[in-house]
């Protein structure tokens, strides 16, 4: 594993010598998910990661369904609380992305956990339960319908997870040359391998300075600031 994949992806098995507990189940088991995806959570792969055996592992937890709520509920523990401000409402959007963007970017593909998996209601954290009301409610203080209340918080949703799991897990995870090409509309090798193609634009992006995913993420960010101030004055 390289250094940069480690960086953003599973850290060092550290669990080997801990009292085998839900706590430690949870984490590593998100750690697993969050870089490999939930398929890739199964008894025996989490046994192996901790350092245990699977029949040790039917001693604290009675199956895979609840090493997945496990996993679900430390994943929605990390999320973060955004504290809302309706004097600073473009501030706070600000932040809501930010904040969510680098909770996800740790742990990218267990956003398809909902593709995946099928959490048991009872053990969601009460907290992410209100967390959504409370989004909502700050979007229809400032002005918007609950209706467009709902399709900005939609909005959020899938901008984020995207990001986090379209570009953040590939940036953080590749070499330089590869973050570049990207930001590219069409590859560069795909272009040098068709010159016949008439694509000026996108020949003319593939030569000019590749951006970063932070500035890329920005812009996405004032986009959704303009749309919820268009949505205020409609």
């Amino acid at each position: 594993m390289t250094t940069e994949r480690r960086r953003r992806g599973r850290p060092p098995r550290d669990g080997a010598h801990e009292p085998l507990t839900k706590e430690l189940i949870a984490r590593v088991a998100l750690d697993i998910a969050g870089d490999e995806g939930f398929p890739q959570l199964t008894m025996r792969r989490l046994a192996t990661e901790i350092g245990v055996t699977v029949r040790a592992l039917y001693n604290v937890v009675a199956d895979r369904q609840e090493v997945v709520d496990l996993a679900a509920a430390r994943m929605m523990d990390l999320l973060p609380l955004h504290a809302f401000d309706t004097a600073d409402w473009r501030g706070s959007i600000r932040r809501v992305y930010q904040e969510a963007r680098a909770a996800y970017r740790a742990m990218p593909r267990a956003t398809l956990i909902s593709l995946d998996e099928t959490v048991t209601p009872s053990e969601v954290p009460i907290a992410r339960v209100i967390q959504p009301e409370r989004f909502l409610a700050f979007l229809v203080d400032l002005g918007l319908s609950i209706e467009d209340a709902v399709a900005v918080r939609g909005f959020f949703l899938v901008e984020v997870f995207g990001f986090a799991l379209l570009v953040d897990y590939r940036y953080d995870r590749t070499d330089a040359r590869m973050r570049q090409a990207m930001f590219h509309p069409v590859p560069s090798p795909w272009l040098a391998a068709h010159p016949e193609v008439e694509a000026p634009l996108s020949r003319r992006i593939a030569e000019a300075p590749a951006g970063t995913a932070d500035e890329l993420f920005e812009a996405l960010v004032e986009r959704a600031i303009r749309t919820i101030d268009q949505l205020r004055r409609r």
